[in-house]
């Protein structure tokens, strides 16, 4: 694969200084020009003024100037107009209005790796005579931008688009529904779902561990009950554990922790993957899937902006 990372996304929002505001209170680093990070650095979300919320572009990092004019010969074998600038390609989604953007960029930064804690079990004690380091802990920043989830009203050609042009491999999908893409060794960086307008439906951000996202989402919402929106759970897709909020702007934000990891990609196929349905959609655990989290509150409004664009 030429492509070897997500090196973040660009949203358009009527409020900026809210969401950075979010983002502080996250304990996100960074600014709305230069970009937010967790504190391994690496992807960014970069925030610009906007008459409505949407996603304006998402960028992925390849190795070397022959990965760009590979992506560039196969968007323009399937009927693209591509553009290349210096060391990126760049071309427009035509379903979503996305500017998709891969570049020459340097490996991920490296990550310091958290000590694991290993809990205790029936019939194995390894923590006698006292407490859980965990309850010790609080709220802190999150790791990194793993992946965000587009909605688009073409998801079909979307998929082709990232998948045959771009150059992201899928991990899972249900047609026509959801499909899960990836550009690293994370189960999905990029996401897609089916929607009547474009729009980000949500992004997540690595955290260490299940307190972790326990510790830091919990902060959030007794800050503000109304950010709550589904959580705590855990992913058929992906089997990672999730608590999802609302951000100012109106999109949801993912806490997670325990994402799969695909090293292998014939491993993958023929003894990680497994069958992918309707039950199993939302989750294998937790809370319903919220009405809120298909149907936004503010998908008139979007619908409405888009007609005037």
């Amino acid at each position: 694969m030429g492509l070897h990372r997500l090196l973040g996304f660009t949203t358009a929002v009527p409020d900026p200084e809210a969401l950075a505001g979010f983002y502080g209170e996250l304990g996100l680093a960074g600014r709305g020009g230069a970009g937010f990070t967790g504190t391994d650095g690496g992807a960014a979300v970069t925030v610009d003024d906007g008459a409505f919320r949407r996603l304006v572009r998402v960028e992925f990092g390849c190795h070397d100037p022959d990965d760009v004019a590979a992506v560039a010969a196969r968007l323009t074998d399937g009927g693209a107009s591509p553009t290349v600038d210096g060391d990126a390609v760049r071309v427009v989604d035509e379903a979503t209005g996305v500017e998709l953007v891969v570049r020459v960029a340097d490996p991920a930064p490296a990550v310091t790796v958290a000590t694991p804690v290993v809990p205790n079990a029936p019939g194995a004690t390894v923590r006698a005579d006292g407490r859980a380091p965990a309850v010790f802990a609080g709220p802190r920043p999150p790791r990194r931008l793993g992946h965000l989830v587009i909605g688009t009203p073409a998801i079909g050609a979307t998929r082709d688009l990232l998948v045959q042009g771009i150059g992201l491999k899928v991990s899972d999908e249900i047609d026509g529904l959801i499909a899960f893409l990836r550009c690293s060794s994370d189960h999905h960086n990029v996401a897609l779902v089916e929607s009547p307008v474009p729009l980000l439906q949500h992004y997540s951000w690595e955290c260490d561990d299940v307190d972790h996202v326990g510790h830091s989402a919990t902060a959030l919402v007794r800050a503000d009950p109304s950010r709550h929106t589904w959580g705590l759970g855990r992913h058929w897709a992906g089997s990672n554990f999730y608590w999802y909020l609302r951000d100012p702007a109106g999109a949801f934000v993912e806490l997670y922790s325990d994402m799969d990891q695909i090293h292998d990609d014939d491993a993958w196929e023929h003894r990680g993957r497994t069958p992918f349905d309707l039950a199993h959609v939302a989750n294998t655990w937790g809370p319903d899937l919220p009405l809120e989290f298909i149907v936004p509150a503010d998908l008139d409004g979007l619908q409405a902006a888009w007609a005037k664009r």
